[in-house]
């Protein structure tokens, strides 16, 4: 059962003071649930004004709190944000004003009105209100709330305006940083969530499904078993870098016994068994190795055959399509032929057998070869109708060669995976060959280790360095129990976390299927498996039967609407009451063929009802064209044509006003 969460519905928006925008330096908009257009020109501020609208709900906060951190010191790395003067940049000093620009916005969440305001080059939080009661305290900037230690944060504004967000999002305000900038804000730097490869902080899926779809104490124990299993891994790898250390002081001992030629039979002996347990430990590396590898190819193999048994399923049911469309293409081209008569004329001639009998019989394959359009019974003649039904030729061509494809892509298939099984035979050969060689190494390591115990060692001022290495060996093996013991609860978390997930990816997929099909025009769907290399199951787009794994295997423009899809099929499955959406330019990607699809996405996503927060340059796309069309659509219009300053160019642009006025003229229609 995922979690009840409430994101903001945006209302209004006033911006005081903000030189960027000269003639509007007392602007207010009132949000609708449908379409909000920021039209503009370049460098008119379209960008600034939707991160106005992130700093009014979050502050400069770019990310939450990190997970970096140390197990015994619990050192938390503070929230990232944006520079100080992310807004004070970008205001026109040459224009006069008499208060610090301000932005305020009033939002429902969870049928309760929120309303609060920013001084936008200070950075603090001015003003909080709660269905229209003014909330104290005390004023602090961003930069120093950071600095505050946590008990000195009560008392602020801002921290009274995290417990707000808390009591009515069913949130930490951490993750409502998350959710605006991860999911509801889609910015020009174009980055997808649904291929996000988790090398960059945050994993958006990882954080999404593990936390929102599930208990989130149950996602705690998760993270802790993490960091346990980090922490003593981190200790395994240094009780390795002491050993080599060890090592490395003992083989310069070797060698320098040897350049003194003072080196004897016990010494030789006791570097051997320094060497022997290097070997062992670079054979249970190998070992390892070798395991990993195979696992990986096993996985491979059963991706592969489950995607042949998925395609399997497709290509009878082709079959049976072709076969009817075959036998009504006979049936027009032979009148008043016997159903079955062609696969009788089949018989004859691939196992020259009389049909009705079953006897060997040449002579009637002869008259079927010689007198096609005779009655091989009778030899009456068969009217043959010349008129070919093309609609039926052309659907039967169609399918036909759909059904190869579908069968050389199992073929394919079918090899990739005798190639892998290959591959499998010769790891288990290496895997056998390291055991073998690895068990004589250990008998030679006992005979030497016995040979050193029976000697007299009492002066022999390496038999110290051998302790340590013995001592570090334990303790390694110690930390290794302890963190696979971790790695163990982190296995069984993840599989009951996975199994939450998997019993919604039905639901989660219908939802997905809904926004991509309109976009691509082909069947969609989500997968949530594990990829070749991972060790946890995600999400992936199954594109009309195929699992796309990596964000290249589309084109621009269908990679960014999927993971709109993919976005917006979040805000639906959490769906209680409206939120937003915000998109920068959604149709610079865009070609002409596809604008109309990339319009039916948003339509659909409007219609719960949402908030669509989409930025647009005033250009001939025909996207906000299609957008307005659908005339069920509220439709507001944030016109920085009006309130911000243009360059000379944009200024005397006839089309720039051309195409505005024709906009708004459609919006008045509305």
């Amino acid at each position: 059962m995922s979690r009840q969460i409430f994101l903001p519905e945006l209302l209004n928006i006033s911006i005081k003071n903000y030189t960027l925008y000269p003639n509007g330096l007392d602007y207010t908009f009132d949000f609708v649930k449908g379409v909000n257009l920021v039209l503009g020109g370049n460098g008119m501020g379209k960008t600034t004004f939707v991160n106005i609208i992130r700093f009014a709900l979050l502050g400069l906060y770019k990310k939450p709190f990190g997970y970096t951190r140390t197990y015994q010191g619990n050192i938390i790395e503070k929230r990232q944000m944006y520079p100080q003067k992310y807004f004070s940049n970008r205001m026109d000093d040459s224009i006069y004003i008499d208060a610090s620009p301000t932005v305020s916005i009033s939002m429902r969440i969870n049928n309760v009105i929120v309303e609060l305001t920013r001084d936008l080059t200070s950075i603090t939080l001015t003003s909080l209100k709660v269905d229209g009661v003014r909330i104290s305290g005390t004023l602090v900037n961003q930069v120093s709330y950071e600095k505050l230690h946590n008990t000195a944060k009560v008392n602020t504004l801002p921290y009274k305006y995290e417990r707000i967000i808390k009591a009515h999002t069913n949130l930490e305000f951490d993750d409502l940083i998350f959710f605006v900038n991860e999911v509801l804000f889609f910015g020009e730097d174009h980055k997808t969530i649904l291929w996000n490869d988790g090398e960059l902080f945050p994993d958006v899926q990882s954080e999404l499904f593990n936390k929102y779809f599930n208990d989130p104490d149950l996602d705690k124990q998760r993270q802790e078993a993490i960091r346990k299993a980090k922490y003593f891994d981190s200790l395994s790898r240094h009780s390795s870098e002491d050993m080599r250390a060890i090592n490395k002081v003992l083989n310069k001992m070797k060698d320098n016994r040897r350049a003194n030629h003072k080196s004897n039979g016990n010494e030789a002996s006791t570097m051997t068994l320094i060497d022997l347990k290097r070997k062992l430990e670079e054979m249970d590396n190998q070992l390892i190795s070798i395991q990993k590898d195979r696992a990986s190819k096993s996985q491979d193999i059963s991706l592969l055959q489950s995607e042949i048994n998925k395609i399997s399923i497709s290509a009878n049911d082709i079959d049976k399509k072709l076969k009817q469309i075959e036998d009504k293409l006979n049936n027009n081209i032979w009148e008043t032929l016997h159903p079955s008569y062609h696969v009788f004329i089949k018989n004859i001639q691939l196992n020259h057998i009389c049909p009705i009998c079953n006897q060997p019989n040449d002579e009637l394959v002869e008259t079927v070869t010689n007198a096609m359009n005779h009655c091989f019974a009778c030899n009456a003649p068969i009217n043959e109708n010349e008129e070919i039904d093309i609609v039926l030729q052309n659907q039967f061509d169609e399918i036909n060669t759909s059904r190869k494809t579908l069968y050389q892509s199992i073929s394919n298939k079918k090899k990739t995976i005798q190639n892998i099984e290959q591959q499998i035979i010769s790891l288990d050969s290496d895997f056998s060959r390291v055991e073998l060689e690895k068990r004589t190494v250990q008998q030679q390591l006992r005979e030497l280790e016995y040979e050193n115990a029976m000697s007299d060692n009492s002066d022999n001022a390496i038999q110290p360095f051998l302790d340590e290495v013995n001592r570090l060996t334990k303790q390694k093996e110690s930390y290794q129990k302890q963190r696979d013991e971790q790695y163990e609860i982190v296995t069984s978390i993840t599989n009951k976390i996975e199994d939450v997930i998997t019993a919604n990816v039905h639901t989660f997929s219908s939802i997905f299927a809904q926004y991509a099909g309109k976009f691509l025009g082909i069947p969609c769907e989500l997968t949530y498996i594990k990829q070749v290399g991972d060790t946890n199951k995600r999400f992936y787009p199954v594109i009309d039967g195929k699992v796309r794994f990596y964000a290249e295997e589309m084109s621009e423009s269908q990679r960014f609407f999927v993971d709109h899809s993919f976005r917006m099929s979040i805000l639906t499955f959490f769906y209680r009451t409206p939120s937003f959406y915000i998109v920068e330019t959604p149709d610079s990607s865009l070609d002409i063929s596809y604008e109309k699809n990339a319009a039916n996405v948003f339509a659909e996503f409007l219609k719960k009802p949402n908030s669509l927060i989409i930025t647009s340059n005033l250009n001939n796309s025909s996207f906000i064209e299609h957008l307005l069309d659908h005339t069920n659509i509220d439709l507001g219009i944030i016109n920085l044509l009006e309130i911000a300053k243009q360059s000379t160019i944009q200024g005397s642009s006839v089309q720039l006003k051309s195409l505005y006025h024709h906009i708004k003229n459609r919006l008045k229609s509305c």
